[in-house]
C-alpha cells in the first residue's frame, strides 16, 4: 500500500496460522505452518513456540537445503532457544541430515542487523510461553544541522581532518507484538514510538470472558479501547483474531477504536490471498 514503506503480507488466525512477512526487510516474523513464500527468505523471528506461529520451521529449512539455499538466521525467545535447537535436531535424525540455520537467541533491548542501517530490536512480550515481540530500527546518517550551509568542499575537508559532521538518525519503523497480554503497551512504551505497531487483538466482543482472555496471554478490543489515548502510532495493524468472529463483522467491531485513536486503522488478513483491510472509517 502506498502509505507504507514496505508490504505487510500473510495472514493471521487464532490458534490455526500466523505469518507476517515483509520482503522489503527479507524477514517474516513467524512461519506458520511454512508456505512457500517464506523459503526465500533471509531471516525468520519467532515471536514464541506455539505451533501455529513456529511449526513450519523445520519444513521450510528442509526446502531451502533442497533448493540449495544457505543457511538462514532463525531469532527465538531466548530461553526457548536450546528447545528448538533440540527439535530441529530430532528432525535432522529423522530425516538423516541436519538443518542447516543460524540459531539466534533473542534477547529483549539488544539489537541485530540485518543488513546496513537496518536492525532487529526484541522486546519482552507476555504470553503462557516465553516470547518476545520485535521492531525494526532504520539507521541512517544525516549531515549534522550546523554544517548543511556549508559548501561540500568546506564539508569535504572537515571530515578528512577527522571532524564528525554527520549524526545517525534512527526510526522505529515496525513493531510487531506476537500473542501478548495488553501489559506490553505499558511496560514496553517504547513501542508506541514506531511508525506502524502490528500486535493482535484476538477477541473484539464480550462472548469471552475476560478471565478466559488473560489466562490464555491475549489482547481483548476492550484492553485497547482503554488505552486508545496512548495509541499514538501513525498506522495500528490489528491481528490475530479469534475463529469466533467473522471477517465481514471486523471493520464494525473495530470502528470505536478507529474513533478513539489518532492514527489510521488497519485490519491484518485472516485467511491466504486476502490483503490488509483500511484504513476503518473512523
Amino acid at each position: 500500500m502506498s502509505e507504507f514503506d514496505y508490504s505487510l503480507n500473510g495472514f493471521s488466525l487464532g490458534g490455526i496460522e500466523t505469518s507476517v512477512w515483509v520482503p522489503e526487510f527479507n524477514l517474516t516474523f513467524d512461519v506458520g505452518r511454512g508456505r512457500q513464500e517464506l523459503v526465500g527468505l533471509k531471516d525468520y523471528a519467532l515471536t514464541h513456540t506455539h505451533m501455529d506461529h513456529a511449526g513450519g520451521l523445520p519444513y521450510i529449512l528442509a526446502l531451502r537445503q533442497l533448493f540449495g539455499m544457505k543457511s538462514p538466521r532463525v531469532y527465538v525467545p531466548e530461553q526457548m532457544a536450546g528447545e528448538l535447537k533440540e527439535m530441529l535436531e530430532s528432525w535432522g535424525r529423522l530425516q538423516r541430515y541436519a538443518p542447516l540455520y543460524e540459531l539466534i537467541p533473542a534477547v529483549a533491548g539488544e539489537r541485530y542487523s540485518l543488513r546496513k542501517g537496518l536492525e532487529l530490536e526484541p522486546f519482552r512480550t507476555y504470553h503462557p510461553v516465553p516470547s518476545c515481540g520485535y521492531s525494526i530500527i532504520s539507521k541512517v546518517d544525516k549531515l549534522k544541522e550546523e554544517y548543511k550551509a556549508m559548501p561540500g568542499q568546506e564539508i569535504g575537508r572537515l571530515r578528512k581532518s577527522g571532524v564528525p559532521v554527520t549524526e545517525t538518525r534512527e526510526r522505529r519503523v515496525l513493531s510487531v507484538t506476537g500473542d501478548t497480554l495488553p501489559e506490553v503497551l505499558d511496560k514496553q512504551p517504547q513501542i508506541l514510538e514506531s511508525e506502524t505497531l502490528l500486535m493482535e487483538c484476538t477477541f473484539l466482543d464480550e462472548r469471552k470472558p475476560m478471565e478466559a482472555v488473560r489466562a490464555g496471554g491475549h489482547v481483548h478490543l476492550q484492553d485497547l479501547l482503554e488505552r486508545a489515548d496512548r495509541l499514538t502510532v501513525d498506522r495500528l495493524v490489528l491481528s490475530h483474531y479469534s475463529q469466533m468472529h467473522p471477517p465481514d463483522t471486523f471493520v464494525e467491531l473495530l470502528r470505536p477504536l478507529a474513533a478513539k485513536i489518532p492514527g489510521d486503522l488497519y485490519i491484518f488478513p485472516t485467511r491466504p490471498g486476502d490483503t490488509l483491510v483500511g484504513p476503518v472509517p473512523k
